[in-house]
Formats: structure tokens, sequence, C-alpha cells
């Protein structure tokens, strides 16, 4: 394992005793500013699961372990309290952020109609947007079904919103049989955004928190995690490395 992995895993709470409750949950998103929910075989980001995970957990009747409904109770939870924004962005994986970097990173005025005034999305995306807008909070199985979607196209729309920010995780329904459904609402609606300050400032506030967590990185890796432009990136990384904001 090199030195900067070892730090890395270290300041994402990898050697800390197991976090078991929703309080500690939220303290580790506000910690490290943003987490994935699953790290994959290699850890890129902080990590949900990871720091979640206890072997000798007791298994439930559905076949899975108490700590991992645990955490599967929390990422809805803490959504559903505004501690957290929860949508596919990172790496397009399930991704938790802290309200403040959320509010670093949101690029629209903090309307709840502000999704007309992203020229890139899809028609299919506007069309959940708009639903959301009309109805408020919906749960995904009513969306999909407003939408005339399947669920791999529906997957790939709420993504696409997910990406730019716009609609995040809600909590859940419990209506109905099965498994309760997912429950999605604006962002400008379920948080306070954007951030004070001019559009750098806000930049160099965000990279500043992505350069603490990741003990180092460089401008590239500060562009890709966060969908920037080469440029962008670079401004907001020299802000952030000469102390700024």
């Amino acid at each position: 394992m090199s030195d900067l992995l070892e730090a890395r895993l270290s300041r994402w709470w990898c050697d800390r005793p197991t976090i078991r409750t929703v309080d500690e949950a939220q303290a580790f998103v506000q910690d490290v500013g943003f987490a994935v929910l699953f790290g994959g075989d290699r850890p890129v980001y902080p990590c949900l699961r990871e720091i979640s995970r206890d072997d000798d957990a007791r298994m439930l009747p559905s076949g899975l372990g108490e700590d991992f409904e645990a955490m599967w109770d929390w990422k809805d939870t803490l959504p559903a309290l505004s501690k957290a924004w929860l949508g596919r962005f990172l790496g397009s994986r399930q991704t938790l952020l802290s309200p403040e970097l959320l509010a670093d990173l949101y690029e629209y005025p903090g309307e709840p109609d502000d999704f007309t005034q992203c020229d890139h999305l899809t028609p299919s995306a506007r069309a959940l947007a708009e639903t959301l807008l009309v109805n408020g909070p919906t749960n995904t199985r009513d969306a999909r079904a407003s939408l005339g979607l399947k669920g791999r196209d529906f997957d790939r729309v709420l993504a696409e919103l997910g990406r730019s920010l716009l609609v995040t995780g809600y909590g859940t329904d419990n209506t109905g049989s099965g498994w309760p459904a997912s429950v999605i609402e604006l962002t400008a609606r379920a948080f306070e955004v954007p951030s004070q300050g001019e559009r750098g400032e806000r930049d160099a506030s965000a990279a500043a928190r992505f350069l603490d967590t990741m003990v180092e990185a460089t401008p590239r890796e500060l562009q890709r995690t966060f969908r920037w432009d080469r440029d962008r990136a670079h401004l907001a990384w020299e802000a952030a490395s000469a102390g700024q904001p």
C-alpha cells in the first residue's frame, strides 16, 4: 500500500471503529464532504459501506446483514432530513454530499424551476424535473410510470439529473406492497443552494474540501471528480492550494 493511499484511508475513517448510527453517518459525511455508498475493488473516494461494514453483524430474514440494512436506511434518512444530498454524482456512483459542498458545487440560482436554465437536459430528464416541480417529492415507481419509461431508461434519466445535482434522493415511500420505493425531489427545494459568493470563490471552497479529503490531489483529479473543464479546475486548485478563500 502506498503512503498516500494509507493516508487517504485514515482520512476516510477506515482506521476508526465501525460506525453504527445515523448520527455517526452524518458526522462522517460532514467531515469528508463527499462519499460513495460502495467503493468497489479499489478505494478511490470515501465510502460509507466500508466504514459501516461489520462482518460479525447478525443476518436478517431479508438475507442481508444488520450492518448493511442500517447503512441502506441511513442513505435514505440523511437526505430526507436535508443532512446530505444523495444521487449519482462521483463517477456516476451513488454519492452522498454534505450540504455545504453541495451548495458550493450547485450551478443554478436555487429556485425550484432553475432546471429550466440547464440547456443540456434531454427531454425525458426535463420532463421528470417538471413532474417533481408540479407534484413535489415523488416515489420513483410513480415517477417512472408518469414518464412511461422502463427501469433502465428511468435510471439513466435520474443519473443525468444527478450529475447536474438537480435532483436528490429524499427518503422512501412505504405505501403499497413490496420493498419501499425511493422518493426523489428537486435539490433546490430540499436544500439551501447555492452558497454565497462569486462562482470562483465557491469553486475554490469546493476544491479546498476536495484537497483536504483526498490528502493530496492534482488538478486533473479535481477536474475529473467534479466534471469541471480544465481551466476551471486549475484556477480552483491554485486558489485552494494558496489557502483561499
